[in-house]
């Protein structure tokens, strides 16, 4: 964890203005490969998971949120306080957050899929105790002004080594950049802190594709990577399964489920704190594909 000043304020406006031209880059690039060779399933005008070679997911997803934090002062390792984000800090602990995703397939087995997740949460609310929160200690009464951001864009490559006109499983690997900032601010002391991790994150991959009929399928895949080094550990976990049905092409509608842990913490002076959050909940979606 390390300070951090507002230059973090415009990453999200930078991330959708990314987002927005991978959208374009991969329409074009998916237009290209319409010419290239046919994929299993791609037999006649029945579009399908596993021939599209393109698409875009819009989705509304219903989450429950648990957060923990400590934000310990500098060269003091675990000497900060452990917050519940939701008990002690007052933190909403359900949302309904946008998300957006989308796949690039690469002649008939290679997948990239790109997705954004965001959740901006804050809250003010009456300490119940005294905490060390870095550099400062805010007492107990006090009425603590708190803000926590997560930002999270991630990249996976996938290769199909089982494929059949119904049936397709891949394995992979991923890189997620991720921001997170967590402010506090008790207004009637002037006292302000503000941390932020941020950095790339591995993960290894595993999708599944399971075509029931012309207009019903399944989806689901897993992505999981942990490891501690010197003074660090971190992992980060993501899950989804949904099941989708082909309204009428290119559209399609779906619902899903989706489940995403991410725990950071370093006793290193320096940078020392904890971060970990888990968000898990179901969703609805739009699906765009050709």
């Amino acid at each position: 964890m390390q300070r951090s000043s507002c230059a973090n304020c415009t990453s999200s406006r930078g991330v959708l203005i990314a987002l927005s031209a991978l959208v374009s880059i991969g329409l074009a690039a998916a237009g290209r490969a319409a010419a290239a060779d046919g994929y299993p399933g791609s037999g006649g005008d029945v579009a399908n998971p596993i021939s599209d070679r393109f698409y875009l997911r819009i989705i509304l997803y219903f989450d429950k949120l648990q957060t923990q934090v400590r934000v310990d002062p500098t060269d003091t390792p675990n000497g900060g306080t452990t917050l519940g984000g939701e008990s002690d800090l007052g933190l909403p602990a359900s949302d309904r957050n946008g998300r957006l995703e989308m796949m690039i397939r690469m002649r008939e087995r290679n997948r990239m899929r790109i997705d954004f997740f965001q959740e901006n949460r804050s809250a003010s609310t009456q300490l119940p105790r005294t905490i060390i929160f870095g550099d400062q200690i805010f007492a107990a009464g006090s009425q603590v002004d708190t803000t926590l951001n997560w930002r999270m864009m991630g990249f996976t490559y996938t290769h199909a080594f089982l494929q059949t006109d119904h049936f397709e499983l891949g394995a992979g690997l991923g890189v997620h950049f991720i921001d997170a900032d967590a402010i506090g601010n008790v207004p009637a002391t002037f006292q302000h802190e503000e941390h932020s991790i941020a950095g790339a994150w591995p993960t290894l991959a595993l999708d599944s594709m399971w075509v029931i009929s012309r207009r019903f399928a399944l989806t689901g895949r897993g992505q999981y990577f942990g490891t501690t080094i010197n003074g660090f550990n971190g992992s980060l976990a993501d899950y989804h399964f949904d099941a989708q049905y082909r309204w009428k092409s290119p559209f399609a509608i779906g619902l899903g489920y989706e489940y995403m842990r991410a725990k950071f913490a370093s006793s290193t002076f320096g940078n020392p704190g904890r971060f970990s959050m888990r968000s898990e909940g179901p969703e609805v979606f739009v699906r765009i594909s050709f």
